[in-house]
């Protein structure tokens, strides 16, 4: 069972993505925004972070990179799920050297967020 850290501004789909992980039998706990996770993650790293692209305050790069400077080498894989095209995340993760391990587009299903979470995870 692993340890997933939902981070989403919009609470019907932080709400969905934590009831799927939950169905793959994890452990999810989500968060309305960045600052918040990244208590969640200092207090006990997650295994894997859902994380929202665009968000109020911190934004989804702001928070992955913030997240590896505080973790380290404890930093989670990260999942950027997110309407925006992965060329465009990608873009903006570049200059901070940044690599998630992959994308969900919303609006997603539930079956995609089970094959990309169990090869992430499994990776």
């Amino acid at each position: 069972m692993a340890r997933v850290l939902i981070v989403d501004d919009v609470e019907i789909v932080r709400k969905a993505l934590q009831v799927g992980v939950q169905k793959m039998g994890h452990h999810a706990e989500g968060a309305s925004d960045a600052r918040e996770a990244l208590e969640l993650a200092r207090v006990n790293p997650p295994d894997l972070a859902l994380v929202d692209y665009r968000m109020p305050g911190m934004d989804g790069v702001a928070f992955f990179d913030a997240m590896r400077t505080q973790l380290g080498n404890r930093c989670p894989k990260v999942l950027f799920v997110s309407a925006t095209p992965p060329e465009e995340v990608r873009a903006k993760l570049r200059p901070a050297g940044l690599e998630p391990s992959g994308f969900v587009r919303k609006p997603f299903h539930l079956d995609d967020l089970w094959k990309i979470v169990t090869a992430v995870l499994a990776a």
